[in-house]
């Protein structure tokens, strides 16, 4: 359990029920600019933040319980909740049902967020999203190839390993759009964890998990064409074996050629099918 804390007591509020520091400026009426008080939650959430930082904290560490921040802080139980609410939006803390909050393990929710709301908010977001996919899972089937023939193989083979059983589970049900879904995405996943890159697999996961509708209406449409929808498991086998070949530059041609397709679908998408 984290026992540190920064070195404050209560918080040291102005007559608005905020400290008199502040994070940003407003305009006043005629025009004069003046600084604007941080709220009570954003102290909090500066604070616990200082605690899950501080040297000596690791990820599972348990946070003290929200009665005792909430005491430690000088604030009400409804303030003490937006916060770690925020710092579990952002990925700093996991919160458990019936049991105190911990310490999160490293992890890309806030880009994960980050590129919900782009995407949400502009079409052309989803181009640039995929462009990053794109150029992520080039250099983690890069990666890959350098492993297989180097002296973490092992690693990397097994988890190739699943990659080759995504393919096997393709070849099964192809036209089944779940299935088309379900190892289209383990194929991918299995690849990034073979690079032995864990921040960018964990970066691929957070765009894999925002983008998952686009997945969906590139599959829907592939089988629209009326193409056969056996072609899909082999363009993946042929991916498979350029990353085992042990070859660098293959594995990520390969990639990159796998992919454009992809970037080619979307771009000739109608308007309003890009969820």
């Amino acid at each position: 359990m984290v026992n540190s804390a920064p070195a404050v007591g209560r918080l040291a509020l102005g007559s608005d029920g905020a400290r008199a520091e502040a994070d940003g400026v407003e305009s006043t009426e005629n025009g004069a600019r003046r600084a604007r008080p941080r709220s009570l939650t954003a102290q909090v959430v500066e604070f616990i933040e200082e605690l899950c930082l501080a040297p000596g904290a690791a990820p599972g560490d348990r946070l003290p319980s929200e009665g005792e921040l909430a005491t430690r802080f000088g604030v009400s139980r409804v303030v003490l909740r937006e916060a770690m609410k925020s710092l579990e939006a952002r990925g700093l803390v996991e919160r458990r049902q019936g049991k105190a909050a911990v310490i999160a393990s490293p992890n890309a929710l806030p880009v994960e967020n980050f590129v919900a709301l782009a995407v949400l908010r502009d079409r052309r977001a989803l181009l640039e999203f995929t462009e990053i996919r794109t150029a992520l899972e080039v250099h983690g089937a890069r990666l890959a190839a350098r492993r297989v023939a180097g002296p973490d193989r092992d690693d990397a083979h097994e988890h190739l390993a699943r990659a080759r059983a995504a393919v096997d589970e393709l070849l099964a049900d192809p036209a089944d759009m779940p299935t088309r879904l379900r190892t289209d995405l383990a194929f991918h996943q299995a690849v990034a964890a073979a690079s032995g890159n864990a921040s960018l697999a964990q970066i691929l996961d957070a765009l894999e998990r925002t983008l998952a509708g686009s997945r969906r209406e590139s599959h829907r449409r592939y089988l629209a064409t009326g193409a056969d929808p056996a072609g899909s498991a082999a363009e993946h086998e042929e991916l498979l074996e350029a990353v085992l070949s042990g070859d660098p530059s293959r594995a990520a041609a390969a990639m990159e050629e796998h992919l454009h397709v992809t970037m080619q679908e979307i771009e000739t998408r109608p308007q309003g099918t890009d969820s």
